[in-house]
C-alpha cells in the first residue's frame, strides 16, 4: 500500500503503547530485511512514506477500544469502534492462536486511527450510537503489537464490561449475518474492507 493515512482523530482514550519491532516484523516482514532496505530508500526520495512509523504513532495516539476474539479457526477478532458504534471484522494468520492462547472471548486491544476521506466502508454497519463524524477506521490489534503488558492490561481495565459485552455481540453478530467477510487485521491492511485472508506466518513467541 502506498496511500498515507491522512486524517486522524484527537483520541479522548490514546493507546499510550510502544511498538515492538519484533511482533510487527512476524505480521508485516515485508517491512524489514531487504525488502525494508528498498521500501526506506522510497520513503527517503518521497516515492513512499514510513508505514513503521505510522504503526508506532497510531500505537501512542490512537483511539484504544475494546476487540474480542469470536473465532480461533479461523482467527477473527471483533474491533470496536465507539465512533461509529460498530466493529470491524479482522482475520489474522492462525498460527498467532497457540503463542497468544487465545480462545472465543480472549479480550484484546484495538487502537484505532479514522478517516472521512471517502463513503461509508462497505463491511462497516454503524450503530445508533454513530457520531457521524468519520466513514471509516484503521484498527491495529496492539496485544499483537506491543510488549508493554503493564499498559494493555491498565488500559482493558479502563474499558467499561458493557463495551466489552457489545463488542462481543457485535462481533457475533456480524458472523452471523456476514459469514465469510473479513479484513485483513495485520497494519496497515486493516483500513481496508473485505481482503484476502493474510498469509501464515511464523508467530511471536514470548520471551
Amino acid at each position: 500500500m502506498d496511500i498515507e493515512i491522512r486524517r486522524v482523530s484527537t483520541a479522548s482514550d490514546p493507546g499510550q503503547l510502544e511498538l515492538s519491532h519484533d511482533k510487527l516484523q512476524i505480521l508485516r516482514p515485508d517491512l524489514y530485511g531487504l525488502a525494508g532496505f528498498w521500501q526506506s530508500i522510497k520513503v527517503r526520495l518521497g516515492r513512499s512514506w514510513d508505514q513503521k512509523q505510522q504503526v508506532a504513532r497510531q500505537l501512542l495516539r490512537g483511539d484504544s477500544r475494546a476487540a474480542v476474539v469470536v473465532s480461533t479457526a479461523p482467527l477473527l477478532v471483533a474491533a470496536y469502534t465507539d465512533e461509529l458504534d460498530c466493529v470491524a471484522m479482522l482475520r489474522f494468520p492462525d498460527s498467532l492462536v497457540g503463542p497468544y492462547g487465545l480462545k472465543i472471548g480472549c479480550r484484546l486491544l484495538t487502537v484505532n486511527f479514522y478517516d472521512n476521506d471517502c463513503d461509508l466502508a462497505r463491511d462497516l454497519f454503524p450503530g445508533p450510537k454513530n457520531t457521524q463524524n468519520w466513514n471509516n477506521f484503521g484498527p491495529l490489534i496492539a496485544d499483537f503489537l506491543t510488549s508493554d503488558q503493564q499498559r494493555l492490561l491498565q488500559r482493558k481495565k479502563q474499558i467499561s464490561e458493557s463495551e466489552w459485552q457489545r463488542t462481543l455481540a457485535m462481533g457475533q453478530e456480524y458472523l452471523r449475518r456476514h459469514p465469510g467477510k473479513a479484513r485483513d487485521g495485520r497494519p496497515i491492511f486493516s483500513w481496508d474492507p473485505f481482503q484476502a485472508p493474510p498469509p501464515q506466518l511464523t508467530p511471536w513467541r514470548p520471551r
